[in-house]
């Protein structure tokens, strides 16, 4: 993907219109076209949820590759909660906020989505056998993007050619300690994809290409400015949606490499368009219960599956 990145868009662009809040849209046929236009052809790419809502346990390794759960020492003060998870959305409770705006110049649109959720983050850290998880404020939006040029053959008239990775942050800047730094796919031992920046733009045709059968193995580089409390300071993991035979999403730890590296292997079980989403979040925000301290950092990964 890195070969692929395009340049960046014109700071000329001409706003013409914006679509804010619970994914409303003005009259505007070039914008309408276009958010149209992304719906179909990039689907679920760009979704604005992921992941299995509410408390539950991770995954283990079948049908995943083996030999890449936490490796656990005798140092360590951190303890990974049996349920934990996010509700972003609280029965009751504040609606998401979906907000998309399409600039347009000439023959080249870009459209940018942005979600904001004022959830609750979920965590059980009693050592029993109760399911009591206790929360905390969960406020957290994501961002993505994604570029379109003129095409008289499409259904919409407007063709993707570009788009971002999803970038998942804490509303508060100050609680955004937690930084996923560089996220690198191998596909059957061969680097696919290297990206560094969530928000550069990459090449439809670039973006990551699977089969089913397929190994692929995602190594997340991470860092963590924060509480310094536990040891280790953070987990990773990743969420799959098509790496089961069910249609389910399903969250795997990522093994510590002991560098600030982090790495999982699967293999690809069914065919679709989505993506996959490493998920790196702070020690103590899964070790104390009730304090305001949600710090993670997600990344969302396009892909195809034939």
């Amino acid at each position: 993907m890195r070969k692929t990145l395009l340049a960046a868009v014109p700071a000329a662009l001409a706003l013409i219109a914006v679509a804010a809040c619970s994914d409303s849209t003005s009259p505007n046929s070039d914008q309408s076209d276009v958010i149209a236009a992304m719906s179909d052809q990039l689907g679920a790419m760009m979704d604005t949820d992921f992941g299995v809502a509410g408390a539950t346990t991770s995954d283990a390794t079948a049908p995943l590759a083996t030999g890449n759960l936490f490796a656990m020492t005798e140092l360590d003060t951190a303890v990974l909660p049996a349920y934990w998870g996010r509700l972003r959305i609280v029965p009751g409770g504040p609606r998401p906020v979906l907000t998309r705006t399409v600039t347009v110049q000439g023959d080249t649109a870009r459209l940018t989505q942005t979600v904001s959720f004022q959830g609750t983050f979920l965590v059980d850290t009693t050592q029993d056998t109760a399911f009591n998880p206790s929360s905390k404020p969960l406020d957290e939006g994501m961002t993505q993007s994604a570029m379109f040029v003129r095409d008289a053959a499409q259904a919409h008239h407007w063709r993707a050619v570009a788009l971002t990775l999803q970038d998942w942050l804490p509303t508060n800047p100050a609680a955004r300690t937690v930084a996923i730094t560089q996220i690198s796919v191998k596909v059957n031992g061969v680097t696919t994809i290297t990206a560094d920046q969530p928000d550069s733009l990459y090449s439809v045709s670039g973006v990551l290409h699977l089969h089913v059968g397929d190994s692929v193995t995602v190594t997340a580089a991470v860092t963590n400015s924060g509480d310094t409390t536990y040891t280790p300071g953070t987990f990773v993991f990743v969420h799959l949606h098509h790496a089961f035979v069910d249609a389910l999403w399903h969250r795997a730890p990522m093994h510590d490499n002991g560098d600030g590296t982090y790495t999982r292997s699967w293999i690809v079980r069914r065919a679709g368009i989505d993506r996959f989403v490493v998920d790196a979040i702070d020690a103590a925000t899964l070790n104390r219960g009730t304090l305001d301290n949600y710090a993670a950092n997600e990344w969302g990964i396009p892909y195809r599956i034939d």
